[in-house]
């Protein structure tokens, strides 16, 4: 098989990546640990090895920026090969911040490879400016009552959502909707959606 044929079948044996959460974390993640984990064995029982060549890094302030290729290497023709394009950030105050960005950019380059679900989605992720000077957003609690019924529907079809096609689906048509939403309701959101999305998985 060549590699593109390995990769086929490295894709057939794992399809989706269950996300954790840490003490201390409001979201649930997938780690570089889980992501290696997964898909390593599927990798090797392919018949492909990986590594990251072409490496480039910068760093600002705390904030590392490393830029880098990983290839991903037919074991019986090592000249079968793809390359694949990626980057991370990594933010730490000490000596760690290559080190988070390197294992960021190799992440996302098996995710990405694999073309594996994880249920992220980094549009309702994004933080929404509040207008009004030094005034504190309102809680969730309080948006909630603001619009209920618009509430309640969302939680309806996060409820409701059979299956995780459904749940991808449900959220890439709230996509732009989500954008105009203030940041307490994406929290909840987030919150619930991911809730269900794992029970859904386990």
């Amino acid at each position: 098989m060549n590699i593109h044929q390995r990769l086929a079948k490295a894709m057939e044996a794992v399809t989706y990546i269950q996300k954790e959460k840490k003490a201390g974390m409001r979201y649930s993640i997938v780690s570089h640990d889980a992501v290696t984990a997964k898909v390593r064995p599927a990798l090797l029982e392919a018949g492909i090895v990986y590594y990251p060549v072409h490496t480039s890094a910068s760093q600002t302030g705390n904030r590392t920026e490393a830029h880098m290729t990983v290839r991903f290497v037919n074991i019986d023709e090592p000249h079968d090969y793809i390359d694949v394009q990626t980057f991370g950030y990594g933010i730490d105050d000490q000596d760690k911040g290559p080190g988070k960005s390197m294992s960021y950019a190799v992440k996302y380059a098996l995710l990405k490879t694999l073309g594996l679900e994880t249920g992220d989605d980094p549009d309702l992720d994004q933080s929404v400016e509040f207008k009004g000077g030094d005034e504190k957003p309102k809680s969730s609690y309080a948006l909630k009552k603001e619009n209920p019924n618009r509430w309640s529907e969302i939680e309806s079809m996060i409820r409701n959502a059979k299956g995780r096609k459904e749940m991808l689906e449900m959220k890439s048509n709230l996509r732009e909707e989500a954008k105009t939403w203030p940041q307490a309701w994406k929290d909840a959101f987030n919150d619930m959606w991911a809730k269900e999305w794992d029970e859904m998985n386990d």
